[in-house]
């Protein structure tokens, strides 16, 4: 089924378009045309309990990861990238690396690992284990077709603090120069560089709380990491897919941004509260939703 906004602009400017498609991302990205900027997502995590799409085993999860691999790698553009937040898991007592494993396995698909970025959360869940503490941080990988993909770090960057006041307005001794590491590291500084700059790039360290609402999905994001990574790695008008979309964190980011945005969910409950959601956080005047498979 079909569903377009009723509320859609006549004239004007072309609307921003959702698509929302219930239905395995392996299927449904093969029957799309179309190219995107970027994909950000969040699989289905690694669980040791029975085998089902929700809950795949940490030791078969970097192989059943590869069964999207070309549908991931064909849709996206040439200088497009992808972000995937994955977090890892304890089974009997040890970490198990199977999310290093699922990286490894990408890379010898061509995949280029471009940085590794660490969400820290700063309201983690409570709680006591015996041999570890809290879980405060997951993985977002960014990877890409090219060691040079699309990057606006305009869009992204910060203002510089007051330790600017204090370093830059009287530049003396060894501030006035650069300045090698004193263990001959081979790094240095120079402060000069930084005279009259208001905003500087963040670290690749984003601190954001977990999400406090129920939104009718047990694996939510805040709408703040995929908006860094929308802001980052796409143009605006670019478009966004999300193949693991969940209640849809990753469309209200885009379209917000002013991004078009591609959801892929195989859960039609899932796909249904994405749509609500939709609709109550975005201006659905400039939006054309676009519903398929429920």
């Amino acid at each position: 089924m079909t569903m377009r906004n009723e509320k859609l602009p006549i004239e004007g400017n072309k609307p921003l378009t959702c698509q929302i498609i219930c239905g395995d991302s392996r299927k449904i990205l093969k029957e799309l045309d179309e190219k995107v900027d970027l994909i950000v997502t969040s699989p289905p995590y690694a669980d040791a309990r029975k085998k089902h799409y929700d809950g795949i085993d940490p030791e078969d999860f970097p192989n059943w990861f590869l069964t999207f691999h070309n549908v991931f790698y064909n849709i996206l553009k040439e200088k497009g990238s992808f972000i995937l937040n994955i977090k890892g898991r304890v089974t009997n007592g040890i970490r198990n690396r199977f999310v290093w494993k699922t990286i490894e396995a990408l890379e010898e698909k061509k995949w280029k690992s471009i940085d590794d970025y660490i969400w820290h959360k700063t309201n983690p869940m409570p709680g006591y284990w015996p041999t570890r503490l809290r879980d405060g941080w997951e993985y977002c990988f960014h990877l890409a077709k090219t060691t040079k993909p699309y990057i606006d770090q305009e869009a992204i960057k910060v203002p510089i603090g007051d330790w600017a006041q204090v370093r830059l307005v009287n530049l003396n001794g060894k501030s006035a120069m650069r300045h090698n590491s004193e263990n001959d590291s081979g790094f240095g500084r120079d402060l000069r560089k930084w005279v009259g700059k208001k905003k500087v790039l963040p670290s690749n360290v984003l601190s954001m709380p977990l999400v406090g609402v129920n939104r009718g999905h047990p694996a939510v994001f805040p709408i703040d990491l995929p908006s860094f990574f929308i802001k980052l790695l796409s143009p605006e008008k670019g478009t966004i897919l999300d193949p693991f979309a969940g209640s849809g964190t990753t469309a209200i980011a885009s379209l917000n941004l002013g991004r078009n945005c591609i959801l892929v969910e195989n859960n039609e409950d899932y796909c249904k509260i994405a749509y609500e959601w939709i609709l109550k956080e975005t201006d659905i005047n400039k939006v054309e939703i676009i519903k398929k498979g429920f």
